[in-house]
C-alpha cells in the first residue's frame, strides 16, 4: 500500500465485511416509522410530537393499542418519529387497561429479593391485583419488586384502591421511574403477544 493511503488493507477489509454483513444492516422495523404524505404532514406531526403527547391508536375486536410517538435524533442530527411501547386497553362498559392474568401468582419481593406476603394475580400497566398470604393486613402503599420467571425484575410502587369480592386487593401503580414503566409495558406487551398471537402476526 502507498505511504499516503488513508486505510491499511486490514482496515479496508474490516469495513467491507461490515458492509456485507446482513445482520448489521437490518433496521429495527418494530420501532421505526416512515410518514408518507408530503412535507406539510411530516412537519405537522413533528411539531405536535415536540410540543404535546402524540399517539397512534389501533383498534381490534374489543381491544385497542395506543402507541406513543417520540422524536429522536439520529447520528446525523436528523429528527425522526419513533413508536414507543403501546398501552393496551380493553373495551367494555368502560375502557380499562388490559389485565394479564398470571397462571401462577408471583410474590412481590423486597430489595434483597426475598418474597413477601403480597402475591400478584393480575397485572396491567396501571395496577395490580394481589392476594395477601399469611393473614397479613395489606399495606396502604408498597414499593416492591415484581420478578416474573424469565424476566428482569421490575420495581413497582402501589397505592391501595379496594378489596374485591374474591378477597383480593387492587392497587394502583404510580411508577416514579420512566425506565421501570417502560419495562413493565414491555413485559405486558410480550405477554399480550403470547395470549393474542393473531394480533401480532
Amino acid at each position: 500500500m502507498p505511504r499516503n493511503a488513508l486505510l491499511t488493507q486490514d482496515e479496508l477489509e474490516f469495513i467491507q465485511n461490515m458492509q456485507h454483513n446482513p445482520q448489521l444492516n437490518v433496521r429495527d422495523a418494530s420501532s421505526s416509522l416512515t410518514v408518507n404524505g408530503g412535507a406539510q404532514i411530516r412537519d405537522l406531526l413533528t411539531r405536535l410530537a415536540a410540543h404535546d403527547h402524540l399517539t397512534i391508536q389501533a383498534q381490534f375486536d374489543n381491544q385497542q393499542l395506543t402507541f406513543p410517538l417520540h422524536l429522536v435524533e439520529d447520528e446525523f442530527h436528523a429528527v425522526h418519529l419513533r413508536l414507543g411501547v403501546p398501552s393496551i386497553y380493553e373495551d367494555g362498559p368502560m375502557i380499562r387497561p388490559w389485565r394479564l392474568v398470571l397462571e401462577t401468582p408471583v410474590a412481590l419481593e423486597n430489595i434483597k429479593g426475598n418474597p413477601g406476603s403480597l402475591w400478584v394475580r393480575e397485572v396491567s400497566f396501571k395496577g395490580v391485583l394481589v392476594e395477601a398470604r399469611g393473614r397479613v393486613k395489606p399495606p396502604k402503599t408498597f414499593s416492591l419488586w415484581f420478578s416474573p420467571s424469565g424476566y428482569e425484575r421490575i420495581a413497582l410502587r402501589g397505592s391501595f384502591e379496594r378489596e374485591t369480592a374474591r378477597g383480593l386487593f387492587a392497587y394502583r401503580l404510580s411508577q416514579g421511574n420512566a425506565e421501570e414503566t417502560e419495562r413493565l409495558r414491555q413485559f405486558i406487551l410480550h405477554q399480550h403477544r403470547l395470549v393474542h398471537p393473531e394480533v401480532h402476526a
